[in-house]
């Protein structure tokens, strides 16, 4: 069974790398034929790289700790409704963490792996702590969903869309939410999944039990529940913004309300496709979505691949740095008696 899995993980690095370098070698020969050499093609894109501006470079490399931030207050928000009071600056110093074995494992669930760890020692809990990364990843997915429809709603108005398709559009969204919430409840959720065992395949099943699961786990908790909402929609809201820069770096001048649309598909192909680091990924997000020249497109993904590596590097040393200094159970990171209590009774 373990040699099953270890075989499932190399073809599936294998995808990754062949999707990567597969799309970066098409849009290199692509770009090779409309320049009419290879050489010709590197000078145009190394002309685009160079005339990157700094002056919005630097606010793009600050939205990053702005960002940590934000899913660091959202992640003390939701082990907080689970009685766990953690200190703000430890985890933010795991997400940091969680960037550097995100970029240099060959996994995209590194951080998402070492947040399990780490929490599991502030709940004492391992279901717990997969739990809340599970909630984290469900209200970020809501996020993005709700910020391109609000564009598109905005959109659809601007372009002075009748009216009935408008409100019908408004209609859905909200319709679908309140739907979701209802199907979501704990009196109607394990009727619908007895249902879904019969027809969706295993590991569909298994992820749809798991959302379940961790979405009760708050069902009690509503407050906590869309505050997460909310800092998700701040810091979705962030990399929207992020990409916006260094579009603006690269002398490009997108629309803001179209790009406001656009980057969160582009985000939710950076989660879902199957690549190493998202290499090549943004750059057919930025050449197909937002339609930048394919040189502009790959000085973009080098631009953002240089700051993502910075901050993991930085990620590293923190790691280095708590590795060699030993932790201090006063600081924080003590769960409540109640959650030791729970913890004892379950593990």
């Amino acid at each position: 069974m373990t040699e099953k899995k270890s075989k499932k993980k190399i073809l599936f690095l294998l995808l990754r790398v062949v999707v990567s370098a597969g799309l970066i070698g098409y849009f290199l020969s692509t770009l090779a034929v409309d320049e009419g050499s290879l050489t010709e093609a590197l000078r145009k894109f190394v002309r685009a790289f160079s005339s990157a501006s700094i002056e919005w470079l630097v606010p793009a490399f600050l939205l990053h700790i702005v960002g940590f931030s934000l899913i660091s207050l959202r992640w003390k928000i939701l082990l907080k409704a689970q009685g766990v009071n953690a200190a703000y600056i430890q985890l933010l110093q795991y997400y940091f963490m969680g960037a550097f074995f995100n970029t240099f494992l060959p996994s995209t669930i590194g951080g998402d792996t070492v947040r399990v760890v780490e929490s599991r020692r502030l709940t004492g809990q391992t279901s717990t702590s997969i739990m809340v990364v599970i909630i984290e990843r469900l209200t970020g997915m809501i996020a993005l969903g709700l910020i391109a429809a609000a564009a598109l709603f905005l959109k659809l108005a601007q372009q002075g869309s009748q009216e009935k398709v408008t409100w019908f559009f408004v209609t859905a969204i909200l319709g679908g939410f309140f739907l979701l919430v209802w199907l979501a409840h704990p009196k109607i959720a394990p009727h619908i999944l007895n249902l879904s065992r019969k027809i969706l395949p295993v590991k569909i099943q298994s992820f749809l039990e798991q959302s379940y699961q961790a979405a009760a786990m708050y069902y009690k908790h509503p407050r906590a529940l869309f505050s997460a909402l909310g800092v998700s929609l701040l810091f979705q809201l962030s990399i929207v913004t992020y990409y916006y820069f260094i579009s603006k770096s690269l002398n490009q001048d997108p629309d803001p309300l179209d790009f406001l649309l656009k980057a969160p598909i582009l985000v939710f192909l950076l989660m879902t496709v199957p690549s190493v680091n998202g290499i090549g990924v943004r750059t057919s997000g930025f050449s197909q979505l937002m339609k930048f020249p394919k040189a502009v497109a790959l000085s973009a993904e080098i631009i953002d691949l240089g700051i993502k590596y910075i901050y993991a590097l930085c990620g590293g040393l923190v790691f280095l740095l708590k590795r060699r200094t030993p932790s201090n159970p006063g600081e924080g990171d003590n769960p409540n008696p109640e959650t030791r209590k729970r913890a004892g009774t379950r593990n």
